[in-house]
């Protein structure tokens, strides 16, 4: 998801909401910060233990120590015990290697069988600037294709609601399992949010043999549990969040105000919630969460306004490590979901390939350069080729 909105909006913002952001600078300079009642934001109610933890130890103990809780509770919540992080690490640092047991090593007539739909994020900037993101994620679906998957890229709106995405996705998906022996789902924050409303809305009520082609769900940096970054920016009631809506609504661009509240929310429905692991019988889901890679619990990333980010830590009612926009606990299934998760660790910001994996090398180290953040749609190949080298077989089973 692109994280620049309230910079670049802001940027171009009139005379009278200029003021209204020095104002907000200047109550900054001056100390003036409480937190915000809890009452106003949706994303007050932790959906998991981890995350209930890790708010705790950011409020009672800081943010380093939250760190520390946070990295220790995704290593139990991983069903994988690390062995696909430390496979995702071999075949990154070797471009070559292909795992004798991985998705990459089955037959090219077994791999022409196996779909690959891969659903985008958000575009939250300049709507008519480049959107690197998706080029990211075009450029693995590239790749895929050139290894042999049936690869689908879902064109979904880069600021279409959750419900309306959703309705899109489950048009092409139909016809994906259809034609496919395996399925697998790839999405990119935000995408998380538009997959989820997808598996339960339509998913859980395709015949069960599609349903059971269904193998894995990989979640790139996902929204999975919501965004806090987005709450605060759908509803603090704070200068700067309120005068960027009023900005966004002067100007015709409602549709990023939908989507800032859609992705504020969890997606996910308690009852449907619990019953995915049985309509779904053969699904492992794959989350990769980033970790704030700075000491002090906090993204050393520039990624969009720091200053922002300060704000939102400093007045929210509810905040721990995150890596930007997601708080870092909320890229993992919650626990009324009870399908097999593994969880790959990396570190820094929610420009996922601009980071590093906890207890190895950078992500995409042939494409990314530290220090420049800009994405380069070589990022999303590379990673890709490293995980479907990577990926065991016996997830298909």
């Amino acid at each position: 998801m692109n994280t620049k909105l309230p910079v670049r909006f802001l940027a171009a913002a009139p005379v009278s909401a200029k003021h209204g952001i020095l104002a907000v600078v200047a109550c900054v300079a001056s100390g003036c910060v409480s937190r915000d009642p809890g009452t106003r934001y949706v994303g007050i109610r932790p959906d998991s233990r981890l995350m209930e933890t890790v708010r705790a130890a950011t409020r009672d103990a800081g943010l380093a120590e939250a760190k520390s809780k946070l990295v220790e509770g995704l290593v139990r919540e991983d069903h994988s015990h690390g062995q696909l992080q430390q496979r995702v690490i071999r075949t990154t640092a070797d471009a070559e290697l292909v795992l004798p047991d991985s998705l990459a090593a089955l037959t090219p007539e077994s791999r022409a069988r196996i779909a690959l739909a891969i659903v985008p994020g958000t575009k939250a900037a300049n709507p008519n600037g480049r959107d690197r993101t998706r080029e990211c994620l075009r450029g693995a679906a590239e790749v895929s294709k050139a290894m042999g998957f049936a690869t689908h890229f879902i064109e979904t709106e880069a600021r279409g609601t959750v419900e309306e995405n959703a309705r899109l996705i489950a048009s092409r998906m139909r016809g994906v399992f259809a034609r496919s022996d395996r399925v697998v789902l790839v999405m990119l924050s935000k995408g998380a949010h538009d997959v989820i409303r997808y598996l339960q809305e339509e998913g859980v009520n395709l015949p069960p043999g599609d349903r059971a082609k269904l193998s894995v769900v990989l979640s790139l940096a996902g929204t999975v549990q919501g965004s806090v970054v987005a709450d605060w920016m759908a509803h603090s009631p704070r200068p700067l969040a309120a005068t960027t809506r009023r900005w966004l609504r002067l100007s015709g661009q409602d549709a990023a105000i939908d989507m800032l509240e859609s992705v504020a929310r969890s997606p996910w429905d308690g009852e449907t919630a619990r019953s995915l692991e049985t309509r779904f019988p053969r699904l492992t889901w794959i989350s990769i969460a980033m970790v704030p890679d700075g000491e002090n619990g906090r993204i050393t990333e520039h990624l969009w306004a720091p200053y922002v980010r300060k704000r939102i830590e400093r007045t929210m009612p509810y905040y721990s490590p995150g890596d930007g926009l997601v708080e870092s606990a909320a890229s993992i299934l919650p626990d009324a979901v009870n399908v097999p998760e593994w969880v790959v660790i990396g570190s820094g910001s929610h420009a996922m390939p601009n980071g590093t994996y906890l207890g190895g090398g950078r992500i995409a180290p042939r494409t990314t350069r530290p220090g420049r953040e800009k994405l380069k749609p070589e990022s999303g190949g590379e990673i890709m080729s490293a995980y479907l080298r990577a990926m065991p077989k016996t997830l298909l089973q």
